[in-house]
């Protein structure tokens, strides 16, 4: 169940479609408080709550006609808990990306920091194509949270 918990920095973090040249958002965007994670990420919700995690919104989205990605914006207390994040994930295997404050991309998954947000983009396959595109993506969502930071929103 999702909560009407948001915050509209985080929820305008989402491009919309065909923003991003190949991307169409597929799903309305869904948001889990700390306290319900559980029921979003099943046995690794603490790793996010001892960070400081204050909801996750995430939001599915295809690319171009049959790749699908689903893209999670972890909204921490505060840039600590997001470097914790980000640190706990495994880098074995991983280039670096650049992207927000810090970033890594490995096998079909990009993930980064940007100030409060750990961002994860989850594609189902794997491919240069898809980093490419994930990459694209991501740089989107970094550049509308830096917009919004900027406008106060």
């Amino acid at each position: 169940m999702t909560t009407a918990c948001g915050s509209k920095e985080a929820v305008n973090s989402f491009p919309a479609s065909n923003s991003v040249p190949g991307w169409e958002k597929s799903a309305e965007t869904r948001t889990y408080a700390a306290a319900d994670l559980w029921k979003y990420i099943d046995g690794d919700a603490d790793k996010y709550v001892q960070a400081g995690v204050v909801k996750v919104l995430t939001c599915d989205y295809r690319y171009q006609p049959n790749s699908d990605a689903v893209v999670d914006v972890f909204v921490m207390g505060d840039v600590a808990g997001a470097r914790k994040v980000f640190a706990s994930e495994s880098s074995a295997g991983s280039q670096p990306v650049t992207v927000g404050d810090a970033g890594r991309y490995a096998k079909g998954s990009l993930t980064f920091r940007q100030g409060p947000y750990f961002v994860r983009l989850v594609a189902y396959e794997d491919s240069p194509k898809m980093e490419a595109a994930l990459t694209a993506l991501a740089r989107a969502i970094s550049a509308r949270m830096r917009a919004n930071t900027a406008a106060g929103k």
